[in-house]
């Protein structure tokens, strides 16, 4: 099976997903039924856990979305496990030496590219154990620079064999930078950007950004960025609730706050 995000990675073709921190059935098929060309399930800090991707991922089956999942830890049993239930790709946070990265890269692939296990339950159901022929080359290794460490290694980072993303999250740089969390135009944080996208580019690999809003993720495909979210399920929902209160309150819709994460 095809996973559109490479695709359109190797087409050189922005895209565009959507994040979920929420375990919700129904939110979920809205989502990936949006036009998004991925999906990512959040387990570091969203409100959901092994268990609710096991019920969320079916709501995927039928449209051309690519599941991701973001781990809550560099951790091959983890990343295993996602990959077993589903998921096109992984997120991995905290990534902060080419060793990491290494054992990030082991853990998503079979012999003899990694030590990935094979049990491969919801692939198996739905493609059969020809799934395990093509696994190696449709599974997306995405590594988040979120450190200075990690900066300091990117481009070790990005070197290495078998990364096929970057990836940002914005206020943790901002954090691991040591500069105030949304201060985007800060210096050091356009610096790190830059840094960041040099690396990709130097490897051939793609570069995606977590944004927290339309505007953030048009800037970011701007600068050059080959994958970016558009914003969260919480986000789309306070954003359409205070909206809708602001009209029927007579009150511009532009003006009001309540976007969030």
């Amino acid at each position: 099976m095809t996973n559109l995000l490479m695709r359109q990675w190797a087409d050189k073709t922005p895209s565009l997903g959507v994040w979920s921190n929420l375990p919700d059935l129904h939110l979920t098929e809205t989502l990936v039924r949006s036009g998004a060309s991925w999906i990512c399930f959040d387990l570091q800090h969203g409100l959901m856990d092994y268990t609710d991707l096991t019920r969320l991922f079916p709501a995927i089956a039928g449209c051309d979305v690519t599941p991701l999942v973001r781990v809550a830890a560099n951790r091959s049993d983890q990343i295993g496990k996602v990959l077993d239930v589903g998921a096109k790709g992984v997120i991995v946070p905290m990534v902060n030496t080419a060793e990491d990265a290494r054992a990030a890269v082991s853990a998503c692939r079979y012999p003899p590219l990694g030590l990935r296990s094979c049990g491969p339950m919801r692939p198996a159901l739905l493609e059969g154990f020809g799934y395990l022929a093509t696994a190696n080359d449709t599974t997306a290794c995405i590594l988040m620079i979120e450190t200075e460490d990690g900066l300091q290694n990117v481009e070790a980072i990005a070197a290495e064999q078998g990364v096929d993303a970057l990836f940002i999250g914005p206020v943790d740089l901002c954090f691991g930078l040591g500069i105030p969390p949304g201060q985007f135009d800060h210096p050091k944080f356009v610096g790190a950007v830059a840094r960041i996208l040099a690396a990709c580019k130097a490897n051939n690999i793609a570069a995606g950004m977590f944004g927290y809003s339309p505007a953030l993720a048009a800037s970011a495909v701007a600068q050059g960025f080959d994958f970016v979210s558009i914003g969260t399920d919480i986000s789309f929902v306070r954003e359409g609730l205070t909206r809708a209160m602001a009209v029927a309150s007579g009150v511009d819709p532009e003006t009001a706050q309540g976007a969030g994460y």
